[in-house]
């Protein structure tokens, strides 16, 4: 069965709306790119404007999903330094590590190791080619730090590493709804279900 790629998501409630009409695309991208940029000293695990910051409920909600699908989830301490956390699809295993601080950081580590896994699921790349380039832009324009890192990875992980970087900023209740979509409607049922 094959699994149509995921539009672009707005990372800001104001344009969320306009993501639910195809036809939209153009004006929220140029809304997208064009409203006032993140300040200064945005951390990397920081939420984007407008989104609510992911909860501890909504960490146990995406691990539980992960864990009703097969892949374990365990914390470790990981002794290599910057690394946060990894997806080993060989044996299906996520490992988040033991450097982070608040829930924000658990959840873009677990999301964006969780994206990994639905890549897995889809056999490659998740997302529409045509959106790669404004993903891309976004990033940039909103986590320069993340864009800049994409840049150590081989060329053939780049794309990946973008779209997990990308997703691990979605609202909470998209990253387990795109989970659903490229991995299996069965697991746990929680809000973030409704369409």
């Amino acid at each position: 069965m094959t699994r149509s790629r995921y539009p672009l998501p707005s990372p800001t409630a104001a344009l969320a709306a306009a993501w639910r009409r195809p036809s939209s695309w153009t004006a929220a991208l140029a809304a997208l790119l064009l409203t006032a940029p993140v300040p200064a000293g945005l951390a990397q695990a920081e939420t984007a404007p407008g989104q609510r910051p992911p909860t501890w409920a909504d960490i146990d909600n995406l691990r539980s999903l992960l864990m009703a699908h097969g892949t374990k989830v365990l914390q470790q301490d990981c002794n290599q330094r910057g690394l946060q956390g990894l997806y080993h699809d060989r044996s299906d295993t996520i490992v988040i590590c033991r450097v982070h601080r608040d829930p924000q950081a658990v959840w873009n580590t677990l999301a964006h190791e969780a994206t990994h896994r639905m890549q897995a699921c889809a056999g490659g790349s998740i997302t529409d080619p045509r959106q790669h380039q404004a993903m891309a832009r976004a990033l940039a324009t909103y986590e320069p730090q993340e864009w800049r890192s994409i840049a150590i990875y081989p060329r053939e992980q780049q794309l990946s590493e973008l779209e997990a970087r990308y997703t691990a900023r979605l609202a909470p209740e998209q990253v387990p709804r795109l989970f659903r979509r490229y991995c299996g409607g069965s697991g746990p049922s929680t809000l973030s279900r409704q369409p």
